[in-house]
């Protein structure tokens, strides 16, 4: 026995010093191109670095589980070929949902129908989202297949994670398509976070990222309420944009992961939403936009290392004021939508993120328009140097002496409102006398910056009636005004009790929607935050509303003049509360988060007594 023993290993350490015939090497070893002993059933690699697959040979007297893959995979690539051509073979017998469309891609099938009759995707439902449990079918079959085969390695089968250039390019080759699509989003673009020149980036063609473009076509298909396209280029785009990354076209990631944090948070994907944004954020922080034309930091941080000879590398000069231009406008668009979202989504005790960390300093100069970059009113005097900071405690901006533009005023508008949520979530009744008096001192500082930045503003109403000959700049506008409003209510509702703050916070709320005489609808698709500030504008109406009805209940014995008066209140109250949910119900049609917003209003109707 023992003998036995020593013949077994001396033949292996024979068969170690011999040099492996081809095939002897087990399929763990032969995928990382190592040497392999060959000892079974386990090979001396394996053993002393246990992997998660198990050792196995192609030789083996069972077929192996590696085998078992490629043999499926082969037979997958056969009934791929064979749906593309059907002329060359005789198709075999396909099962499919008789209901489901012909292009439909796999993963949107079976559908459901409504008792209506209708499909989820004619009510607004959105695709199954990238985020969601990996099936183990493929879930990006292309267009006008049937091909409804699974693939064994799921989600990270490249076959899955790819779609095969030969069905691919038959829609991404359909130029009036895809122009379509671009055109039916551009005027809509600065709505979603659009920060670049358009007229340049459509004729570059050169380190144009696939992701972007990508992210554009999905855009213009969910604009167009093609659901079907719409998943497939935002599939594509998530695929993509990781792998785009490259010093070469950094702003077009960057942008491309501005417009997925807006697509996912118009959509009602928050997770996704946040973490595009915390993406972006990371990138433009990442590459020093936060300080563009800085006096406190002039050194560029080193984006990258060459493996080769260690060379550090920086993100490249501008080449020119519109370059540069496109820098800036990029940072705040990423500003703004990272205080968006936390306004929107977070309670307000939590809404400071990485920008209101300590030692956060932005220097970059406040955002013009693209036409002004052109016009060289970036001039060589402007700099960098504190500039939120310097806003807040209303100290004037090193080199701007003309009216900011209004992509600037939104960006301050939505500091204000981020800065009213917060004092809103810090505030305590019952603090020491210093602290009390540093907070009503921020407090005034605000609600001085909210009044002096509104009485910058164009007239909301003008504008609207001239919206057709620039209906973006009308957009921009009605935001900001929006956005201001908000941030009044935000601050003043603390003391809803009191006379002043309360009347601040109606007058607020109504100017909310003051649309100018004109139908809000012929502004086309407005920014996903606009949802949110409804909402805010809508809670004062029904405060109001149930305090108006319980000073009644407590005063049976009132006279009838005030009796009257309570109640004409309330009329004007249940009117206003109508006008912001018409306004709601008007793009709830065709925005799944104003939707749930609509209900979430509805629903405190319902709480109380309106």
């Amino acid at each position: 026995m023992i003998t036995d023993v020593n013949l077994t290993h001396s033949t292996s350490r024979a068969m170690m010093s011999r040099p492996l015939k081809r095939g002897r090497a087990c399929m763990n070893c032969r995928f990382l191109k190592i040497k392999c002993d060959g000892i079974k059933p386990i090979c001396g690699p394996c053993r002393k670095h246990p992997k998660d697959d198990e050792c196995e040979y192609s030789d083996g007297p069972a077929r192996s589980r590696t085998k078992a893959l490629e043999d499926t995979v082969q037979r997958l690539e056969a009934r791929l070929h064979e749906l593309e051509h059907p002329e060359d073979s005789t198709p075999s017998v396909t099962l499919y949902d008789p209901r489901s469309l012909p292009n439909t891609p796999y993963h949107q099938q079976p559908r459901v129908l409504s008792p209506s009759g209708s499909s989820p995707e004619s009510q607004g439902y959105t695709p199954l989202s990238p985020f969601s449990p990996p099936s183990t079918t493929a879930t990006t079959p292309p267009f006008g297949t049937h091909g409804h085969g699974s693939s064994p390695l799921g989600i990270f089968d490249s076959r899955v994670m790819t779609t095969p250039e030969s069905s691919s390019s038959s829609l991404e080759s359909d130029h009036n398509l895809c122009e379509v699509f671009l055109q039916t989003f551009r005027p809509h673009a600065s709505e979603f976070g659009f920060f670049l020149n358009w007229s340049r980036f459509i004729q570059s063609t050169v380190h144009r990222s696939s992701a972007l473009l990508n992210a554009l076509y999905m855009w213009g298909a969910h604009l167009s309420s093609d659901r079907q396209r719409e998943g497939y280029f935002k599939h594509k785009a998530l695929q993509s944009v990781a792998a785009d990354l490259t010093p070469q076209s950094f702003l077009h990631t960057l942008q491309a992961e501005v417009l997925l944090s807006h697509f996912f948070f118009r959509t009602g994907h928050f997770l996704e939403a946040r973490a595009h944004t915390a993406t972006a954020v990371a990138l433009a922080l990442g590459a020093g936009l936060h300080q563009i034309r800085s006096l406190n930091h002039p050194d560029a941080p080193v984006i990258e290392i060459t493996e080769e000879n260690d060379q550090e590398i920086h993100l490249r000069a501008s080449a020119d004021a519109i370059e540069e231009g496109e820098r800036i406008n990029g940072f705040w668009a990423v500003f703004m939508l990272q205080k968006n979202l936390s306004v929107a989504l977070e309670h307000p005790a939590r809404v400071c993120g990485v920008f209101e960390a300590g030692g956060m300093q932005i220097d970059t100069p406040w955002p013009l328009e693209m036409d002004d970059y052109k016009q060289g009113l970036l001039t060589s005097d402007i700099h960098g140097d504190s500039t939120v900071r310097n806003f807040l405690q209303q100290t004037a901006t090193p080199g701007y002496h003309e009216r900011p533009s209004i992509t600037a005023l939104n960006v301050k508008a939505c500091i204000l409102l981020h800065r009213a949520v917060y004092m809103h979530g810090q505030y305590r009744p019952n603090v020491p006398e210093r602290e009390a008096q540093s907070w009503w001192t921020a407090f005034g500082v605000v609600d001085q910056l909210i009044n002096s930045l509104r009485s910058e503003l164009p007239d909301l109403a003008a504008q609207l009636q001239v919206q057709g000959r620039s209906p973006g700049s009308a957009r921009t506008i009605l935001l900001t005004h929006s956005l201001l409003n908000a941030a009044t209510i935000k601050l003043h509702s603390i003391f809803y009790t009191d006379p002043t703050s309360r009347q601040n916070c109606l007058a607020a709320a109504r100017d909310m929607f003051r649309f100018g005489g004109t139908n809000p609808q012929g502004l086309g698709y407005l920014n996903p935050m606009m949802g949110t500030l409804w909402m805010t504008a809508c809670s004062v109406f029904i405060d109001e509303l149930r305090r108006i009805r319980a000073t009644a209940e407590s005063a049976p014995g009132a006279w009838p003049l005030q009796i009257a008066s309570e109640s004409e209140r309330e009329k004007e109250m249940l009117g206003s509360l109508h006008d912001g949910l018409d306004a709601l119900s008007a793009f709830a049609r065709e925005s799944l988060l104003m939707r749930h917003q609509l209900t979430k209003v509805q629903e405190s109707m319902g709480a109380g007594p309106t």
